[in-house]
């Protein structure tokens, strides 16, 4: 799968832009996708005619879904996004834990292991069917099965990065969840892809696996760690407050699809 791509910029008094599209995205979907990286909005009536570049290089490419996320805090630009036929989607929360290096931890029968080759199509399956909860699956746009399409491949392909390791969860023997992680420095992991295996939920058994990997960064030296989170993942978010855990202000997720289309299949 390809990830390389090319940032276009508009940078006006009145506008700066910077886009892209989204390769892989592009890819599962099979229509182009396209994603503004930043954005930031001085004055809304310019930069409407400003905008007005993006607004070709989209139809030249042939764009079928836009992303954009926005800190929250910046309602001069999401509502110029939303004048421009952008619709909010969710929050976007970026949880972090710091100085893991001094919290203790219970002993724990969970073993921490890096996936293997042949537990490929077993985390890909399990990442489809558990992952629910985000962009592509709340915007009724927007074919849920795209979305698990979505998570399947991105679980697939995260056993070919060399910038992400899979790790399993187990307990008797048995895989009970999983955890893509990136390392974007020595002492900082970050989990791109978590999740607990089907019909594992509302058994207490989550705290207790998020602990275990919390213990297995430590005993890597890792003293920061940190996620990403939709809003409407409730019970996650009261989860990862369990586990100390603390949030900055989010982001406004907003997608654009062309007006009076079909659902996005």
């Amino acid at each position: 799968m390809n990830f390389d791509y090319q940032v276009e910029s508009i940078r006006t008094p009145a506008l700066t832009l910077e886009y892209h599209l989204v390769p892989w995205d592009t890819e599962i979907i099979g229509k182009p996708v396209a994603q503004i990286r930043e954005l930031r909005v001085q004055d809304p009536v310019a930069a409407a005619r400003d905008y007005e570049t993006f607004i070709g290089w989209r139809e030249r490419h042939g764009v079928q879904l836009c992303s954009c996320r926005v800190p929250a805090d910046r309602l001069v630009d999401s509502m110029f996004l939303e004048a421009q036929g952008f619709r909010f989607v969710e929050l976007n929360y970026l949880p972090r834990l710091t100085e893991l290096q001094s919290r203790q931890f219970a002993e724990t029968n969970i073993v921490i292991a890096p996936a293997e080759q042949a537990d490929r199509e077993q985390l890909a399956d399990m990442a489809a069917q558990v992952l629910r909860i985000g962009r592509f699956h709340q915007d009724p746009r927007i074919d849920p099965a795209l979305g698990d399409k979505r998570y399947r491949t991105w679980m697939t392909n995260a056993f070919s990065r060399p910038q992400q390791q899979t790790l399993k969860c187990l307990l008797d023997g048995a895989i009970v969840a999983f955890f893509v992680v990136e390392q974007p420095a020595a002492d900082h992991c970050f989990w791109s892809l978590v999740g607990l295996a089907p019909g594992l939920q509302g058994q207490g058994l989550g705290k207790r696996v998020w602990n275990a990997m919390l213990q297995h960064h430590r005993n890597a030296g890792v003293q920061i760690v940190s996620t990403s989170i939709s809003s409407l993942n409730v019970v996650v978010l009261n989860l990862y407050v369990s586990l100390g855990f603390r949030f900055p202000a989010p982001s406004m997720t907003l997608q654009w699809l062309p007006p009076g289309g079909d659902v996005l299949r």
